[in-house]
């Protein structure tokens, strides 16, 4: 009779575990609606107030840049702020490195023939003169996000995000440079969108073929640059047939963003802030907090005596870096996805499409940390990629996605259309009536091969076997 019981248990145990398997995805918590959020303005910060952690941004001097605290333990604030972009030109086997940029403040003819040697190339005394005079067709090679006019686009008040159901499942806003002071990058104006959303629930975002799932109270970016003017291009179009002569070069993008982590408290709290806003550096302040820097299963002090460098890998999901200190159990994070889109600028169609590889990598020095993300050339098509920031713990990073949302490639509207945000339930009831079929015999024979199981376990206890 004990074998019976353990067999009945044994199926029942089964029976439960392919019943929630089934039914687990419409049962997701109800999503967050309206009132469970708290924007204000606080002198030159609009802050948004969720039910995980505080944002802001600032609205006047607008840079993009973000500081946020988990509203549990708000003695530590964390800060993301997107410094520039940078052109490199690598080795077509080369990795990039930080000191493989060029230094705008130098020659660039030196630090060009500089690493035209280190590729094994060496010119000669025809075409040294035409790099001479090639290089003065070029602007510089860093375009700092300081030196743009950037608008804050709320619209006028952020941007509810309403899912197809009639819930607000978060908020958006975005950043567009409107005007460069320095008439070299006339080209960015205009031309560079950071497009940002927060969700109160967690979810799963998709842009055409690429997608990522998101956790509650997590920010994410969508980085969009259109008719980007590559010195690459410039510089071989001015070389003319003796383009041929120079050794074979990749030229990269790069998106330069500082991470930081700052304590305060209410009395300093916004002179901090200010001061990653305005760029004023205190090292000091890493030393004292104990901070660390963990990127997969690598940790790095954030001491003045370190100058570390290395690649971002993705251990559980997307590329990812964790900042923490000894003063507080929850970390900061930024992450970002490993693929971005390519889109060619005649189309708005998600079949046309492409996407490419993003690598990241970190340098620490002198308590700083700066995160450069590499992309790739695209001519001059538009590049959209998508980083991240939050807080890391286990019990907002362990949520299943309520929603998925789908963003039209083509727009740039802060907002997705309702029609596109769907509940997973709903999702599920659209699953095409031939997988709902298969799902049900193989559910059918599983339920059949237990019964048989069972009754064959009664038939031996019954014969006393």
């Amino acid at each position: 009779m004990q074998m019976m019981g353990q067999s009945k248990v044994v199926v029942a145990t089964m029976i439960a575990i392919i019943m929630s398997s089934i039914i687990l995805p419409i049962c997701y918590g109800q999503p967050v609606g309206e009132g469970n959020y708290m924007p204000y303005q606080i002198g030159d910060w609009m802050i948004v107030e969720t039910d995980v952690i505080t944002v802001a941004v600032p609205s006047d001097k607008t840079v993009p840049m973000f500081v946020w605290w988990y509203n549990d333990d708000d003695r530590i604030v964390y800060v993301v702020k997107y410094e520039g972009l940078a052109e490199a030109w690598l080795s077509t086997s080369e990795q990039f490195r930080h000191d493989l940029l060029f230094d705008d403040t130098k020659d660039f003819k030196s630090e060009f023939m500089e690493h035209a040697h280190a590729y094994g190339w060496v010119g000669n005394s025809i075409i040294t003169p035409k790099i001479n005079r090639a290089a003065d067709d070029l602007h510089p090679f860093f375009f700092s996000f300081s030196d743009g006019a950037w608008d804050l686009i709320t619209d006028p008040d952020m941007q509810e995000i309403k899912a197809q159901d009639g819930k607000v499942i978060g908020l958006a806003f975005a950043f567009k440079l409107t005007e460069s002071t320095n008439p070299e990058f006339d080209f960015t104006e205009g031309n560079i969108l950071i497009i940002n959303r927060i969700y109160f629930v967690p979810v799963e975002e998709r842009i055409g073929e690429s997608g990522i799932s998101l956790s509650r109270s997590e920010l994410k970016s969508d980085i969009i640059v259109s008719n980007w003017q590559w010195n690459y291009d410039i510089f071989m179009n001015s070389l003319g047939e003796f383009s041929d002569e120079v050794p074979d070069l990749s030229p990269k993008l790069i998106l330069s963003t500082k991470f930081n982590v700052r304590s305060v408290d209410e009395e300093n709290r916004f002179d901090i802030m200010n001061e990653e806003r305005d760029g004023i550096i205190a090292t000091s302040e890493q030393r004292r907090l104990g901070a660390q820097l963990r990127v997969g299963e690598r940790t790095v002090e954030l001491s003045g005596a370190i100058d570390e460098e290395g690649d971002i890998i993705a251990t559980d999901g997307p590329p990812k870096l964790k900042i923490s200190t000894k003063e507080s159990i929850i970390a900061g994070f930024f992450r970002f996805n490993p693929k971005a889109i390519i889109i060619p600028q005649t189309t708005t169609d998600n079949e046309d499409q492409s996407i490419t590889d993003v690598e990241g990598i970190f340098w620490t020095i002198n308590g700083l940390l700066k995160i450069f993300i590499v992309y790739p050339y695209f001519d001059d098509n538009t590049l959209r990629h998508d980083p991240s920031i939050g807080v890391s713990s286990p019990g907002l990073e362990d949520e299943t996605p309520q929603y998925v949302v789908d963003l039209p490639i083509g727009t740039e509207n802060l907002v997705p259309p309702s029609q596109s945000i769907i509940t997973i339930s709903t999702l599920l009831s659209q699953v095409p009536l031939l997988e709902l079929v298969i799902a049900g015999i193989l559910f059918t024979i599983i339920i059949a091969m237990v019964i048989a199981a069972t009754k064959k376990s009664d038939i031996e206890v019954l014969d006393g076997r």
